[in-house]
């Protein structure tokens, strides 16, 4: 019987054995699938607070796309109604220089008739003291 025992003994040492490696393995599969879990919240936790980043830039960047925009068609405008108040004022300049120019026209034509009847007059004047003489 005494080899009988030593085989009971030594088949429950071996349980034991494996019984404690069970659970031993058991503990560290818990272990490491809480720290996977916990590895898995982090990388969504971080993604969540990428995307939020990238939702803020991308918010920022549009509103500063819109606000250049809305200056641009600002100074636009601006330009815009500068530039047809010049037009506006080159137009009353041009008619002012063009009435200037048919008044000096005038004048040139009147003095020129003048002059010519002068001239006339001075020719006729010759004619008459040469005939005399």
């Amino acid at each position: 019987m005494a080899l009988g025992d030593n085989n009971e003994v030594s088949n429950a040492q071996i349980m034991h054995s494996i019984g404690q490696l069970t659970g031993s393995v058991e503990a560290m599969h818990a272990g490491l699938t809480a720290r996977i879990e916990d590895i898995r919240k982090d990388i969504d936790r971080l993604d969540k607070a990428s995307n939020a980043r990238m939702d803020r830039i991308e918010d920022n960047l549009t509103k500063q796309i819109a606000d250049q925009g809305e200056v641009m068609n600002k100074r636009i405008d601006g330009l815009d109604k500068n530039v047809g108040e010049k037009l506006s004022s080159l137009g009353t300049r041009v008619t002012a220089l063009e009435n200037e120019d048919k008044k000096m026209i005038e004048k040139v034509a009147r003095i020129s008739g003048i002059g010519g009847g002068v001239g006339g007059a001075l020719a006729a004047a010759a004619v008459e003291l040469i005939k005399r003489m």
